[in-house]
This record gives C-alpha cells, structure tokens and sequence, in this order.
C-alpha cells in the first residue's frame, strides 16, 4: 500500500534533520552520479556551477552517441544555464536522448511537445512519449501521463487511468502526483472516496511545501469535526518564530541542551515537565525571524501500552485521528498544523510531532556546524 509508508517517510528523515537534512527536477535527476572519467568532470563542473565547460564535454560526449550527455546538453540549454537559452537545441538534443532510449529525454522530450516550446505543439505524440519513458518506471513522466488522462489532452479522457499513473508516481514520492491523487480521493474521482487516504496522500506533498496540498488539508479541517487549535507552551504553533518560542520554553523553565542560531533545531530537556518525555526539539525554518517549522518529542515506551496511552492522550484533545497506519502511526489534521505519531518498537520510543506544513519543508536542509 502507498500509504503504509508516508507517515514513516516522514519521521523517517529526522534522523539527517537533528543532524543535518531536493528534489532535482525530471530533467537533471538521471545524472550520472557514479560517472567516471568526462562524463564525471562534466558532473563535477556543472555542480560547481561552470556551466560552460559541463556543456563543452557533454557536446563531445553526446556528439559520440551519450544518450545521458543527449539529455543533459538539452537541460542546459532549455534553462538557459551559463549560456544564451536556446529551446530549439534543447528539443533537438531531447528528442536525440528520447528516441536512443533515454527514458528522462523522453518525458523531457515529450514536455516540450506537450506545451509548444521549441517545436510545433503536439499533446498526443507528447502522450506517446510519456507513455514510454512511464512504461520505464520514470516518475516525471508517469505523473504528466496522468495529467493528460486527467485532463483527456492528447489521449482520451480517463479518470481512472489517471489515477492509476498518479499512484505509480506518487509510489515514488513524486510530490505533484501525491498532491492530484490526494485531491481525487478526497473527492471520489476516479477513485473511491477516502478522506483518510486523502489526507495521508496530501500530507506527504504538503510536507515537501506543495501549496496547494497545504490548502486542501486546511479544507478537510474545516469540513470535518471541529479541533481545538495546536497549542504549546503558550504558543499558537502556526503564528510563532524562535524568538517567541525560545521566550516562552525559558518562562516555562525548560533545562536548554541547545540553543544556537547555527543549528535548525533547538533541543531541551522535558524530562520534569512532560511524564515520560526525554528530548524536544523545536526547529524552524532559516532566515528571520525563523517561523517554526516543527516540534518533535521523544517518550520511552518500553512497552506498547505506554504508546497507546500516548496516542489516546492526544485523541481526547484533538478527537479521533485524521488518518492512521495499523497501530504505530497517526496523524491529526488540525488544518494549519498536523500533528502525528510514530512508535518503534524495536528502538522503544514513541516520537510526538507538530508540524506546520508552510515551513516545514524549508526546514529539510543541512544544519550548520
């Protein structure tokens, strides 16, 4: 099941983001990362931002029969990177990457086709390249094709077909595609309506900043049961920065592990101030004045009662959960704010969320040292 793991995906990354923690676009996402020779010193150049001399090789390469140099040549020249943007060149080195099996030049191929730049505009051979290069597993393309079903552009109209491409791209974490299926099982198209799923299915593009994802979570929150707002320490989560919020958690006498502008997160010790509660992190979203991003707390939980307990905690204040995965994770859509739950018990832990979609996705970059 898709959503078996987007609530894990999420918790899953704060390992990297207490530490530390982009999507490159379909055009640029085939680069050959493990490269060697040219091919790499192309890589290597087009990173540090020499865009000329990554053109230089790529030419050389592409000219030999590269299809991979085919696409990148054409992504330089379609955005126009450190060099006049040509998007006639960047069609023919496209449809030169599609047509030698490239499956990213061909959804990038079929892009163009699709919207008229740089060549006659032509949805139904558009369709026929995404169709390809979806056939292939490429997730750019799988969510374009379901476009086109969705929107009967270039093949026939077909809700269900469209949702089915949604799905396989949305199993890839396609943010789009998780967003258009979210929207169309929150309204029973194509699909069976299933606001629980909708819901899941919107969170997980909402969490990589998709604007209208965050939009139509805050509509499901107005159309269902009414939830008090999320509330910490005095704070209103989705209308607070690290200075109200350093303010309020030393007025509230939280012991400071880590307060530093230099790092996302803020950490403190809850021990005497929330039963069974170990660390909190409060982490914010860069630049001033640093509106929060999310709040995490940790609570041992040798056993699974203790994580139920914490699970109906939260349930008495905010009510039944928006949505849920078997018995370990659950989400509360509190319209500006979500608030979730995970436990593991393999590390005997049950960690506490409140996010906020509109920066949480900012927040998703390397600490500083």
């Amino acid at each position: 099941m898709l959503t078996s793991v987007l609530l894990r995906r999420v918790f899953s990354g704060f390992l990297i983001l207490f530490l530390a923690a982009s999507a490159s676009p379909a055009a640029t996402k085939d680069a050959p990362s493990k490269a060697r020779g040219t091919a790499a010193e192309a890589l290597s150049a087009h990173e540090r931002g020499d865009f000329v001399k990554a053109r230089d090789i790529w030419q050389k390469l592409a000219e030999a029969g590269d299809s991979q140099a085919m696409n990148n040549l054409g992504v330089l020249y379609d955005q126009g990177k450190g060099l006049e943007q040509d998007t006639g060149r960047a069609v023919y080195w496209f449809e030169k990457a599609a047509r030698a099996g490239h499956s990213a030049g061909m959804c990038n191929y079929g892009r163009m086709l699709e919207s008229g730049r740089g060549v006659a505009e032509n949805p139904q051979e558009a369709a026929f390249w995404f169709d390809k290069a979806a056939r292939e597993g490429q997730a750019e393309a799988q969510y374009n094709l379901g476009r086109l079903y969705e929107q009967g552009r270039g093949v026939e109209q077909d809700d269900k077909a469209a949702a089915v491409w949604y799905s396989r791209a949305a199993a890839q974490q396609q943010v789009e595609a998780l967003a258009r299926l979210g929207h169309m099982h929150r309204m029973g198209q194509g699909v069976p309506k299933d606001v629980s799923r909708a819901t899941l299915l919107l969170y997980a593009a909402a969490m990589n900043g998709h604007a209208r994802a965050i939009q139509e979570l805050e509509e499901l929150f107005k159309e269902g049961a009414k939830r008090p707002p999320a509330m910490l320490f005095g704070q209103k989560l989705d209308d607070t920065d690290r200075t109200a919020m350093r303010a309020a958690l030393r007025a509230a006498g939280l012991p400071v592990v880590r307060e530093d502008d230099a790092f996302i997160c803020d950490i403190y010790d809850v021990r005497r101030m929330i039963s069974g509660a170990g660390e909190m992190a409060a982490c914010y979203a860069p630049g001033k004045p640093s509106p929060l991003g999310f709040i995490k707390i940790d609570y041992a939980a040798s056993k699974v009662g203790v994580a139920k307990n914490i699970v109906q905690m939260l349930s008495s204040r905010f009510g039944e959960p928006s949505a849920a995965e078997g018995g370990d994770a659950h989400l509360w859509n509190l319209g500006s704010v979500l608030v979730a739950t995970q436990y593991v018990p393999t590390h005997k832990l049950l960690s506490l969320m409140y996010m906020v979609p509109r920066t949480y996705y900012l927040t998703r970059q390397e600490e500083r040292p």
